[in-house]
């Protein structure tokens, strides 16, 4: 089985997000929550699916990103992993992402 690993980071990126359209009264947190999990495993099955991102710290270079299913503005950094995949960041496709993933 593939091994998934989602950083602290992660999981607050998506909890902000998931109060965020709880209080626009749009879909149900639990619902999003499961669609990001489905992408975080189908990632982990297939790790070089995203697109690799070209940020220039070394530190990013192999990051890739994908995004999230039913939530397509939700963007999915990640590394790729021999056995899985490790999930860095979830961020909307609205923000700066150079400017947050690059600090």
């Amino acid at each position: 089985m593939p091994r998934l690993t989602i950083r602290p980071r992660a999981w607050r990126e998506i909890n902000e997000q998931l109060e965020y359209l709880e209080e626009q009264g749009r879909t149900g947190p639990a619902l999003c929550e499961c669609w990001a999990q489905d992408t975080f495993e189908s990632l982990a099955a297939m790790p070089k699916a995203g697109v690799r991102c070209d940020f220039t710290t070394s530190a990013l270079r192999r990051v890739r990103r994908w995004p999230v299913k039913g939530f397509e503005n939700w963007l999915i950094f990640y590394l790729p992993k021999i056995d899985g995949v490790e999930i860095l960041h979830v961020i909307h496709g609205a923000r700066d992402i150079n400017n947050l993933l690059n600090r």
